[in-house]
């Protein structure tokens, strides 16, 4: 891609500790993703250790899953599509996948679109059929444009009640994001334009604009947040009305980090799954990150505790030696290990919001994790499995 040999000299300059200004968030580094998804360009969940997804340009048109150890579990072939710069990847209410094949470095595309699948999760074959969104934008008229304003490259997507939103990636200054809105279904459309954000100053070095380029996209399950991703830093907006996203508050998340990031997904509501791709020259990259935010809907909402089981992360899932759990209220839960004929082999009492439970002793299985909260009695199971590194179970 274009981009990367600013990206090189970025990192270079943090290497060798040049002006750097940042601070830790508390970003975490889950596991490695397996090889064949070097390029990860965009990630959705379909469980918390149901991992997916994809390559960017001139990938081949496959879905990946993989688990939270970094193993690759199953790839997925989609019919009818052409990888010619995948991008982005989200999911809608009803478990449908939408690929964006959107990229635009150059600006000069007139065949942008977006593959509508049916959820990888409910088949057992190795393939399914793509339908085709094709779109355009409103105010792009040249292709380039004539005067190197390129703004209609774009990373970023998600899907709310019916439609599906675009952030764009402008590389004209200052720099900001158009948000763009077409509808879910398939079809060629217009996009509609309805808003903007401005992400970063008016007057950036190549080292630093990177950390102001959108390149990946994300709302969380309540609905009542948008993520949106750079470089190195992850703007929450919340408290916005309808889909006007950027009406409300936003917080800025420094990830003292400046890898190629274009991958965000929400894995509950307090919590952000990130991937970034491979760089061989450093041997970096290439990683599922994990990020706790707090914002009002994050921590507290209705939504939350009506629903205690997604504001519970486990991970890894398979796991060989320990497996961590957290979650905002896992304090006023006792954790029962059980095998699979129900019966008690451990029990757990966290004392915060998170606990790390040592099992390398455990026999490699299939075993039951079992939430019971201590005041109400409410309970949940998720399954879990032990497997050894080197046992293939």
């Amino acid at each position: 891609m274009q981009t990367r040999l600013c990206t090189l000299i970025l990192i270079c300059t943090q290497a060798f500790g040049l002006s750097v200004s940042c601070y830790s968030t508390g970003l975490k580094t889950l596991c490695r993703l397996p090889e064949v998804v070097a390029e990860t360009s965009g990630v959705e969940l379909t469980g918390n250790n149901e991992i997916w997804t994809i390559n960017d340009s001139s990938g081949q048109n496959m879905l990946y899953l993989c688990d939270t150890l970094g193993n690759l579990v199953r790839s997925v072939l989609v019919n009818g599509a052409i990888n010619e710069d995948w991008e982005e990847l989200t999911q809608d209410a009803s478990g449908n996948f939408y690929i964006g094949d959107i990229g635009n470095n150059e600006n000069k595309r007139q065949n942008l679109r977006i593959y509508k699948i049916p959820s990888p999760v409910n088949t057992e074959t190795q393939s399914v059929d793509a339908q085709t969104i094709t779109f355009k934008y409103p105010d792009q008229t040249e292709f380039p444009p004539a005067d190197d304003q390129l703004d209609f490259d774009c990373e970023a997507m998600i899907w709310f009640n019916h439609y599906l939103y675009l952030f764009s990636k402008n590389r004209s200054l200052p720099v900001r994001t158009n948000l763009y809105r077409i509808p879910d279904e398939p079809g060629d459309y217009v996009a509609e334009k309805i808003g903007s954000f401005a992400s970063g100053g008016s007057d950036l070095e190549e080292t630093s604009i990177y950390s102001y380029w959108i390149t990946a996209a994300d709302i969380s399950p309540n609905g009542k947040q948008v993520a949106l991703l750079s470089h190195d830093q992850v703007w929450v907006f919340y408290n916005f009305t309808g889909d006007d996203f950027f009406s409300g508050d936003y917080k800025t998340y420094d990830l003292s980090s400046s890898t190629q990031k274009e991958s965000i997904c929400f894995a509950n509501n307090s919590t952000l799954y990130l991937t970034d791709e491979y760089w061989s020259f450093f041997d970096i990259g290439r990683n599922l990150y994990r990020l706790t935010i707090s914002t009002p809907f994050s921590t507290s909402s209705a939504d939350s505790l009506d629903n205690p089981k997604n504001e519970v992360l486990i991970y890894p899932n398979p796991f060989s030696q320990m497996l961590h759990v957290s979650g905002q209220n896992l304090s006023d839960y006792q954790l029962q290990l059980l095998n699979t004929k129900g019966e008690l082999t451990q029990l757990f009492v966290p004392q915060n919001s998170e606990i790390d439970l040592q099992l390398a002793s455990l026999p490699n299985g299939i075993y039951l994790l079992k939430f019971v909260n201590k005041n109400t009695g409410y309970s949940w199971v998720d399954k879990i499995i032990k497997q050894d590194k080197k046992a293939g179970y």
